[in-house]
């Protein structure tokens, strides 16, 4: 081992000899490459792997050039191989390979092109929850994309575009995978005429899923959706630095999934104009109008990963919404004030509605007491009918920042109480807050921290209020800096292949079994070290303890990671060694959590081969 360790440095030494300038193949291409050799001994182990070690060489690539000129062809190509362990920067508990390719085609021509794939393989990526450390994944993706447009002098311009991608990963210490494709294709128009500006587009997508069933030990939800979308659009100044504008688009959407399946069409319009006949005043009026409310809301939740409730799939619903605005400066008085007025119909679910809403605001930004205020409030009336049923809310957020003897101090606090939402019958009421002090420590010292808190929810439906809250603070003296930081949440969810996304609309447009009720707290800290010129030493730890519930199981679940790295340059040469171990388990995937350590002692070198 000792003898391959040496002729690995040996490479890496000799190959700097080779160095040399841009290379030119030819009377029309031109490339340079640049990128990274490193020779090392790494070892894993862990309780749902076989122990391995040994001599491993790795590297990364830049491989950049043109062919005539870089307008007419560029291009670069980006390779790597084990670029993603615990001595690198990543501080990961894995080794990943890949390449990302891209060019450039007619760029500086009428009709200009991009092409780029990218592809890793055993790549580290999250599942998210809410607020919390997220849970550390791995696996293999591809993207593929292509695109080209027509940029023609006095003629429409257009514009197309191709992806296709792919994903496919497991979370450690669960028996959850999932895999993902998709396909998208969009083209677009513009063109002026006459000083009206018209434009027109189309957008085709498709995806198929497999989401993690990450608290319940039951089959993975499988979904497959398509959409087609369509619209154009036509607009046109107005006098007194005013424009209009109106529009239209038609979206169909197919899903077939764990349940059930749902396909629907959805026709909408659009309107505006606008006026700003002073610089301190302006005011205009927009309209929508929507065929199916229903299906908007039904995609919220399948873009999202939802599964829809079937029993309402068959309603038959639509939107009208009128929306007026004015704004008036007065800069003597550092004040904005702001009037709003809303009319909205709407038929879904076998209910009609319609309500009025009147929004008056006033803001102030001024220097105040040696600091600097802004601070918003106002006066929400609503007023819903048939039920004749009047609500009285308001909007307010205050935040100040100043500097007292030498420290950094700014807060702020805001506060709104019902306030509408998409559907009439729903409004939500919310807080939140954040402050944070800070203060210069000498030359090269300084100490800060922050915390922030916020809670939403439905007013009209228990259960649908999310929390979160979180500290932090950080320490930096000279050749030393530490940092640590909590945070908490709460809240629902629905899961999705991206992890745990909160609850879009009501519950009674997403299916109740679907709903994931989530809560923990996280903590963390880190310290990092340069005691002599060109050393660095850093450690960090992360750990999160969550429960995550279903309509009938319950799971909790934990993370934690911590990682290592000592860096040294000598002349044109880094040392490098790190550490890593991640233990992470879910109780309902049974058995104990997963445990995986991962250590890496090497050298490496950057080189301008040409």
């Amino acid at each position: 081992m000792a003898g391959s360790t040496a002729f690995g440095i040996a490479l890496l030494l000799g190959v700097a000899s080779s160095m040399s300038a841009q290379v030119k193949v030819g009377d029309n291409l031109n490339m340079n490459l640049n990128g990274t050799l490193s020779a090392g001994y790494t070892a894993d182990y862990g309780n749902i792997m076989s122990s391995d070690h040994g001599f491993t060489f790795g590297g990364d690539g830049d491989l950049s050039g043109s062919y005539y000129d870089p307008n007419f062809v560029s291009f670069h190509v980006q390779p790597f191989y084990n670029q993603s362990r615990a001595n690198s920067s990543f501080q990961s508990i894995s080794d990943t390979s890949g390449v990302n390719a891209s060019a450039s085609i007619f760029a500086g021509s009428h009709f200009p092109g991009t092409i780029s794939y990218s592809k890793a393989y055993n790549s580290e990526g999250n599942y998210a929850i809410p607020g919390l450390s997220n849970f550390t994944t791995h696996g293999n993706s591809d993207v593929f994309s292509v695109g080209w447009g027509v940029n023609l002098p006095d003629r429409p311009t257009v514009a197309v575009s191709f992806q296709r991608g792919a994903n496919d990963y497991s979370i450690y210490g669960s028996n959850s995978t999932s895999q993902s494709h998709s396909d998208s294709f969009s083209t677009s128009s513009t063109y002026m005429l006459d000083g009206f500006n018209l434009n027109a587009s189309y957008r085709y997508t498709a995806n198929d899923a497999q989401i993690p069933d990450l608290i319940a030990n039951q089959t993975p939800e499988a979904s497959n959706t398509s959409s087609n979308s369509f619209t154009v659009g036509v607009g046109h100044r107005l006098p007194f630095n005013g424009s209009f504008s109106v529009g239209a688009s038609r979206s169909d959407t197919s899903a077939d999934y764990v349940g059930g399946s749902y396909s629907g069409t959805i026709d909408s319009l659009n309107a505006g104009m606008s006026f700003t006949p002073f610089s301190k005043l302006s005011f205009g009026t927009n309209a929508q109008y929507n065929d199916n409310l229903a299906g908007t809301l039904f995609n919220a939740v399948l873009s999202a990963g939802g599964v829809l409730e079937q029993s309402n799939l068959n309603e038959t619903s639509h939107a009208l919404d009128v929306n007026n605005y004015a704004n008036y400066q007065v800069p003597a008085a550092h004040l904005v004030f702001s009037g709003n007025v809303d009319h909205r119909e709407q038929s879904i679910f076998g209910s009609t509605l319609s309500a009025n809403s009147f929004t008056g605001t006033a803001t102030y930004s001024n220097e105040f007491l040696g600091g600097f205020l802004n601070a918003t409030g106002g006066l929400v009336e609503n007023t819903v009918s048939p039920r004749s049923v009047n609500s009285l809310g308001w909007i307010s957020s205050i935040n100040y920042s100043r500097k007292v003897f030498g420290w950094d101090l700014f807060g702020g606090v805001n506060y709104s109480q019902n306030q509408q939402t998409f559907l009439i019958a729903y409004t939500t009421s919310s807080y939140g807050y954040n402050a944070g002090i800070g203060r210069k420590l000498g030359r090269a010292s300084h100490w800060g921290a922050t915390a922030t808190g916020s809670q939403t929810g439905l007013t009209q439906q228990s259960g649908t209020t999310s929390f979160n809250q979180s500290y932090s603070t950080a320490l930096s003296v000279k050749w030393i800096g530490v940092s640590g930081a909590y945070a908490k949440s709460s809240g629902n969810g629905i899961l999705t292949g991206a992890g745990v996304a909160p609850i879009p609309i009501p519950v009674p447009i997403v299916n109740p079994t679907s709903i994931v009720l989530y809560g923990g707290h996280s903590y963390s800290g880190g310290i990092g070290i340069s005691p002599v010129r060109r050393l660095t030493i850093s450690a960090s730890y992360a750990r999160a303890f969550s429960d995550t519930t279903s309509s009938t199981l319950t799971s909790n679940n934990r993370t934690q990671m911590f990682a290592t790295r000592i860096q040294y340059q000598f002349r044109q040469m880094y040392f490098q060694a790190g550490y890593t171990k991640l233990v992470q388990g879910f109780s309902l995937a049974g058995g104990p959590p997963a445990m995986i350590g991962s250590y890496y002692v090497g050298v490496y070198r950057w080189f301008n081969f040409f």
